[in-house]
């Protein structure tokens, strides 16, 4: 594996907007087509596509909720093509490594539905933890950086 993660341009938005989770779980992740007009809009938000050589595999976007000053992960996906191969846990790594870096924060905050048992044990298995607090419907976790 030979894995990038890249800023969603003109040449690749296509490509990363045509990117798919698995029937079963639409429910829990907002599409790439809206994820990347919603960057687009909201200049706190980053898009990015996540690249093994060449290959799209996944999407992910992450930026400052300006409410409370919170750095987030706010989506995160492997296309259903390319799940199963281990890149999700890789991606999550490099995309907390690059976050902290560019944040220079001590903690990581993303969200999950309640129901959401894959993302959940992916989540906890990098040390993020449920910190109690619902963001609508979903369950807030935080990973602090200081305890790595």
């Amino acid at each position: 594996m030979s894995l990038s993660i890249r800023e969603i341009t003109k040449e690749n938005w296509r490509q990363i907007a045509s990117l798919t989770v698995t029937e079963g779980q639409h429910a829990f992740i907002e599409s790439n087509s809206f994820s990347i007009a919603q960057s687009g809009f909201e200049p706190e938000w980053i898009s990015c596509g996540l690249y093994d050589m060449d290959i799209a595999v996944g999407y992910a976007m992450h930026g400052i909720d300006v409410e409370n000053s919170r750095i987030w992960l706010d989506r995160f996906m492997i296309d259903g093509r390319h799940q199963g191969k281990g890149y999700a846990k890789k991606f999550l790594r490099m995309l907390v490594e690059e976050m902290g870096r560019r944040y220079s924060c001590t903690r990581i905050y993303l969200s999950i539905h309640p129901e959401n048992e894959f993302a959940r044990k992916l989540y906890e298995s990098l040390g993020f933890t449920s910190n109690g607090e619902m963001d609508g419907p979903e369950e807030v976790m935080v990973l602090d950086l200081t305890m790595e």
